[in-house]
């Protein structure tokens, strides 16, 4: 008889930067990019690696989290909504600390860390707990919440997980990237007892360099606090899995001829922006809809809608640092009829559609941007990460992750979520994560599969 799956936690600490330095209080309001995501659940992201602990190795992941949150001490700081008509801002006050958990888990690492389907629940009990902005408003009372937690298991396989929660409104994934490869640089010196790593991209706190000329973010504002009763956390579904997908470069292509070929048939011109990243995810989204199809009868006249998210920094218009500290991400948003991408040439029609939508955010992406939290409320999938957030290539001194899940959060029974990750080995492919029930999922991924095969 199986035994349960159980995670054990064996250690709770806080840790602070180090006790030496010098960092003053904080405060940063938000902008607009940041506004949006007080709508979501925290980001959750899962490492897993099939080797053994090194000695004191939670000890050095300590002390090298220490070492980075000098560097990055807002994220050990709080996101503070006060009552109307003050803002939310992230606030630092100068003796925070992140959270810091160690466990230990009975079961085995290959399970949790295989693409085959793994109970959603089983994956959550891996990462740390933060309080979502989804509360429910309160005129009298200053909500404090915390911007980061981070838990570290391990398995009776000899083998371990660092998992990362974070407010979304505090870090996009380019952030959390930069935050991860300065702490993995910091453990890896002090596990080979180099000389210690210098970190050397400060990062960008000052917000005045996001220009709002048009108010934007009063707008957005206005809007999240108008609708933060009507958000709610959605119940945990023991039924959902999740599995990982995979589609090799020679996938890849093979599904971007399939589109000009058919494009040729009909003498159209194929889609311009044919990336790894669209082709992949227009490729899911059809193969999902077709799980999820209802056979209604209104299917002709039903919009569907894909949510996604591209870089700010290289659309704005004026520079800003690199190493600018905080979400810099636009919202786009694709739509189609649900019978188009149920026709035979519904992959052709959801690449099209996603070009436009690409060819907006390039022209102009504010265009719209007082309807982004409106209109993400009606998404029916939504894509998170990115394959060119190279977090493969984050290195603690072990070797890189054999495998890293993202997760979704709260919102996973009202939307389907796909997450994507570059190919672990840098070859070009696209790592899909998709969040279905046990039943669907088994349909889902015997169509990925089939459908690949006749392309």
């Amino acid at each position: 008889m199986a035994v349960p799956f159980h995670v054990n936690v064996l250690e709770h600490c806080r840790i602070s930067p180090p006790s030496d330095s010098v960092i003053p209080p904080l405060t940063l309001p938000l902008t607009y990019f940041d506004i949006p995501w007080l709508s979501y659940a925290p980001n959750r992201t899962l490492f897993f690696y099939h080797v053994p602990a090194p000695p004191n190795f939670t000890t050095l992941l300590k002390q090298s989290l220490s070492l980075t949150l000098h560097h990055f001490y807002p994220l050990a700081g709080n996101l503070t909504i006060p009552p109307l008509p003050a803002e939310p801002q992230i606030v630092y006050t100068g003796c925070d600390s992140v959270s810091f958990t160690v466990a230990k888990s009975n079961t085995d690492i290959h399970h949790l860390s295989g693409n085959h389907p793994r109970r959603l629940t089983n994956l959550s009990s891996l990462l740390p707990s933060l309080q979502s902005p989804t509360m429910s408003r309160d005129t009298h009372v200053t909500w404090t919440l915390p911007l980061l937690a981070i838990q570290i298991t391990s398995f009776r396989d000899s083998g371990f997980a660092i998992g990362l929660t974070s407010q979304h409104a505090a870090a996009d994934e380019r952030t959390l990237y930069t935050f991860m490869s300065c702490w993995s640089s910091f453990c890896k010196s002090l596990l080979k007892q180099d000389s210690l790593f210098e970190f050397k991209s400060t990062p960008w706190f000052d917000r005045s360099v996001i220009l709002d000329p048009n108010s934007l973010k009063t707008t957005l504002l206005q809007q999240w606090w108008n609708m933060l009763d009507s958000l709610k956390d959605s119940q945990t579904d023991h039924n959902m899995v999740q599995s990982t997908f995979y589609l090799s470069p020679s996938d890849v292509s093979k599904i971007k001829q399939h589109i000009v070929e058919k494009c040729k048939i009909v003498n159209e011109d194929p889609p311009i922006n044919l990336s790894l990243y669209e082709t992949g995810v227009c490729y899911v989204w059809i193969c999902l809809l077709k799980v999820e199809e209802s056979h209604d009868a209104q299917a002709s006249i039903t919009p569907l809608y894909l949510g996604y998210n591209a870089s700010g920094i290289s659309r704005l218009k004026y520079e800003i640092p690199l190493s600018y500290f905080g979400c810099c991400i636009v919202f786009g948003r694709v739509r189609v009829l649900e019978s188009e991408l149920l026709d035979e040439d519904g992959l052709v029609c959801a690449t099209k559609s996603f070009d436009i939508e690409i060819d907006r955010l390039v022209r102009d992406f504010l265009e719209g941007g007082e309807r982004w939290i409106c209109e993400w409320e009606e998404l029916n999938v939504r894509v998170i990460g990115s394959p060119k957030v190279d977090f493969y290539g984050v290195d603690f001194g072990w070797g890189k992750a054999k495998k890293i899940e993202k997760l979704p959060g709260d919102d996973h029974g009202r939307v389907n979520v796909i997450s994507l990750n570059g190919g672990r080995d840098l070859d070009g492919g696209l790592e899909i994560g998709v969040v279905l029930s046990e039943d669907k999922m088994l349909a889902f991924t015997s169509l990925f599969n089939s459908d690949l095969k006749q392309l």
